[in-house]
């Protein structure tokens, strides 16, 4: 069994969710309702600027995804 911990308490009842899918949905959806900090908008501002100044110089994702070859 994997234990998950976190540093901020997430405030929600343990008997609200149907099952781990539900659980997992409601975490995502409180991640994205916090704030990032100023120092990470800086590091994402960063390389939106860099992928519109050189778009030819990355990989999108699906490419990656193409490019990886399973066993």
């Amino acid at each position: 069994m994997t234990t998950i911990s976190f540093d901020k308490p997430l405030e929600f009842d343990r008997n609200r969710f149907r099952d781990l899918d539900d659980f997992q949905n409601y975490i995502v959806l409180k991640l994205q309702a916090s704030e990032l900090s100023f120092a990470h908008r800086s590091v994402l501002d960063e390389r939106l600027e860099e992928a519109e100044n050189n778009p030819d110089n990355f990989t999108t994702f699906n490419e990656l995804k193409k490019s990886i070859k399973r066993k």
